[in-house]
């Protein structure tokens, strides 16, 4: 479980940059849904993780509220680096052993996921930091995204993608940004 100081920072990681903490939180609390989202997720996630009964179900609700008024599930068992972008926060979809890290930005309608094939062990991708994913790109099995990739919109991605990269298309193209 992350400490209530670890929550408090992430929270404030997420903030934009800028006023200070407190008017930035009231600001982005009533105007933002990419903070909404976020609030609710780290939220949950520490409620869920609490093992306290009562906070469990709070963080279930969370869960719940983030599924039916925002039309995103981020998995409790995922980890989310601070600084996470969503510039149109629908549809996106992030399973439960995805790790992302630092200042990514993911589009809509992006799914995060595993693999979903029968008898094998589930793997979930690793999206490294300073990432941008495009709208509908769907990234699946256990894949690690370098540091500074593109995934471009639309794309089926299941296979490794090199640092700062671009990748595209069904099936993946893989191309060096320095190109």
């Amino acid at each position: 479980m992350t400490s209530k100081s670890g929550v408090i920072a992430e929270i404030i990681g997420d903030l934009p940059k800028g006023r200070g903490a407190v008017f930035s939180f009231f600001q982005n609390y009533f105007y933002s849904a990419r903070f909404r989202i976020l609030l609710n997720h780290r939220l949950g996630k520490s409620f869920f993780k609490s093992g306290n009964f009562l906070l469990r179900q709070i963080g279930l609700r969370y869960k719940y509220k983030l599924i039916s008024k925002r039309g995103c599930d981020f998995s409790y068992n995922s980890h989310v680096g601070k600084g996470l972008r969503l510039p149109h926060p629908i549809g996106i979809v992030i399973g439960d052993g995805v790790i992302i890290g630092d200042n990514v930005m993911i589009f809509q309608q992006v799914t995060l996921g595993s693999h979903g094939k029968a008898g094998k062990d589930l793997a979930y991708p690793v999206i490294e930091n300073n990432v941008r994913i495009y709208a509908g790109a769907k990234i699946i099995g256990g894949i690690r995204v370098g540091e500074g990739s593109i995934i471009g919109a639309n794309s089926l991605i299941n296979k490794d993608i090199p640092p700062y990269s671009v990748a595209y298309g069904i099936p993946c193209v893989i191309k060096d940004l320095k190109e």
